[in-house]
């Protein structure tokens, strides 16, 4: 069974953002509503329309994620990983709070620009 979060990008910055069990919008994908059933989807993108009507949100959508027995959610598609984790670029410029999420797998050191790190 497929399980979904629903997204968006906060209106006021720009950033990514993902519904929340309390129906606010959150930054962090582990804090989002899984929703395991079409009608909770349903119910939950008229939520998610109703917050970019009210110019909180702009471009509300639902993505499909995995859950493991540990709780943690994982989108299916790269896209929507890039949205959650952050760049793929180097592990050090990922967001943080995302336990196991382009973890070193090698000697690779951090790259420092303009001395900056």
């Amino acid at each position: 069974m497929t399980h979904h979060v629903i997204t968006a990008n906060r209106l006021n910055d720009g950033l990514v953002v993902f519904m929340g069990k309390d129906g606010c919008w959150g930054n962090s994908i582990l804090d989002a509503q899984v929703l395991e059933t079409d009608e909770d989807l349903k119910v939950r993108l008229a939520l998610a329309n109703a917050a970019e009507q009210a110019q909180i949100v702009v471009g509300p959508y639902e993505i499909e994620v995995t859950e493991n027995d540990k709780g943690e959610v994982r989108p299916l598609r790269y896209r929507e990983r890039i949205r959650a984790y952050g760049p793929t670029t180097h592990a050090d410029f990922a967001i943080q709070d995302v336990p196991g999420h382009l973890t070193h797998l090698d000697d690779v050191s951090p790259v420092y620009f303009n001395g900056v790190g």
